[in-house]
């Protein structure tokens, strides 16, 4: 009899009876293209199409078993084998091809799907590029499948979120029914992304379940000959404890159940546009786990000045900054951190002496202020631990000060360009106050910390 191991993750549960006829499966199979042609909208998510060579019996219709999937990062077709347990998977589908024997696989179907969110085509598209990424994965690691291999460009995973959202235990009952009413209504793609972006839970959905969904999955036809084969000339390597190594052909095949990656956790940047005039600075940013907001610091402290020429620039400021990010990355892309657009809210305090020359007024004083920010953050680079950031500033601003002139003699005048009797006089006696913009920068920042987060999958 033939059996069908069928590494079926993302498709579904499968059962013999979802498995096609030969009849089926030929006619089905003669009309397939290569990845980037074929229609996502034409492929059956939960339709095997192996490639016969003989005529199937009725008592030689397969099974249908889970197994091993690969996924891919937010809007990406480039496998990452440091992704999601993707080197793991590979390597044990490896292992199932070396266990059962080329002469004695029928055929090795990978189904590749985005996950339900943004522009359909786009998704449909993305669907193809990961299943032409898939193929050849495949083809350079096993070329002798490459007459054995299909590829199905499946689109959007609307089925396998379905399957996702009904198995959750953490989410009410009444909140499941409200999802799937959105998954099964029977409207257009694009109002059913909206009502879906509606519900509350969306973002658990899309933080726990749209990361498993950008994925591309295994199944594998075979002849069960192939595994009797297999055990009877090795049968003393089921007396031994490496036994529990070889792969497993269950209903519960063995899946990762979690999987462990690292987030930014603190960062430390400076102002390009400060540094360029000599002004030093420098500031840290604090990313607290799975949110929006983050928590800035910083420092700038200028210090120099020449007595000779009486030209003085000297200050220390201090700054407090909460920034909420319009986007937050989800699941295992939060490794590269938060960036895009974001607003601040951000307080101050300094003091300062500036003076320009002998003949020009100085300023002595304190001040504080307060504000909002924007800014955006960008990755340019491959190492995404370096950003780039670029940022405006308005707010309001007070200060009490002096004026004085670097020239003077200390008399009484020096400091305060004040004609009367020294113990008559009150410091700060000036006062400036400002509405507008206070900052313009460019930051260069780096991750210097990094935290450990496991996933459950």
């Amino acid at each position: 009899m033939v059996l069908a191991l069928l590494l079926l993750l993302g498709l579904g549960e499968s059962t013999a009876a979802e498995v096609p006829t030969k009849t089926e499966a030929t006619s089905e199979a003669a009309a397939q293209t290569e990845a980037g042609a074929t229609s996502a909208a034409a492929i059956e998510p939960n339709k095997v199409t192996p490639s016969f060579t003989d005529e199937w019996s009725e008592e030689d219709r397969p099974n249908a078993l889970r197994g091993i999937e690969v996924h891919f990062r937010f809007d990406k077709s480039r496998l990452d084998l440091d992704y999601m347990g993707n080197k793991q998977s590979l390597e044990k589908f490896a292992q199932v091809i070396d266990s059962l024997g080329l002469n004695m696989i029928d055929s090795v179907l990978i189904v590749s799907q985005s996950s339900p969110e943004g522009v359909y085509e786009h998704n449909l598209r993305l669907s193809q590029r990961r299943a032409a990424t898939m193929r050849r994965v495949i083809e350079e690691r096993h070329p002798e499948l490459s007459d054995k291999l299909f590829v199905h460009p499946d689109g959007e995973s609307w089925q396998r979120l379905r399957e996702y959202v009904v198995k959750d235990s953490l989410m009410k009952q009444s909140t499941i029914d409200k999802v799937l009413a959105v998954i099964d209504a029977d409207v257009n793609i694009g109002t059913k992304k909206w009502r879906m972006e509606q519900l509350d839970i969306y973002p658990y959905l899309r933080k726990t379940y749209y990361p498993r969904i950008r994925n591309s999955v295994f199944c594998i036809v075979y002849f069960d000959d192939g595994l009797s084969l297999l055990v009877a000339e090795q049968p003393k390597r089921m007396e031994t404890e490496e036994v529990a190594e070889e792969p497993v052909f269950r209903d519960d095949f063995p899946s990762q159940n979690s999987i462990t990656y690292r987030e930014p956790m603190l960062h430390v940047h400076s102002n390009l546009l400060y540094d360029a005039v000599t002004v030093a600075n420098i500031g840290i940013e604090y990313y607290p786990h799975n949110s929006r907001y983050t928590i800035a610091a910083n420092y700038t402290a200028p210090w120099w000045g020449s007595q000779k020429n009486h030209r003085y620039l000297q200050a220390i400021d201090g700054e407090l900054e909460v920034r909420r990010y319009f986007e937050k990355p989800e699941g295992f892309d939060a490794e590269k951190g938060l960036s895009g657009h974001y607003l601040a809210a951000y307080g101050q305090a300094n003091l300062y002496d500036i003076a320009f020359d002998a003949t020009k007024r100085g300023w002595q004083g304190e001040g504080w202020g307060l504000g909002l920010g924007y800014g955006y953050v960008w990755q340019p680079w491959k190492d995404k631990r370096w950003k780039v950031e670029a940022f405006v500033r308005f707010g309001y601003y007070q200060s009490l000060y002096d004026p004085y002139h670097a020239s003077d003699p200390f008399n009484g005048k020096y400091y305060y360009d004040w004609d009367g009797k020294i113990e008559d006089f009150i410091r700060r006696n000036h006062r400036l106050r400002w509405f507008g913009p206070t900052g313009i920068g460019i930051n260069l920042s780096y991750d210097i910390f990094m935290r450990k987060v496991t996933m459950e999958r």
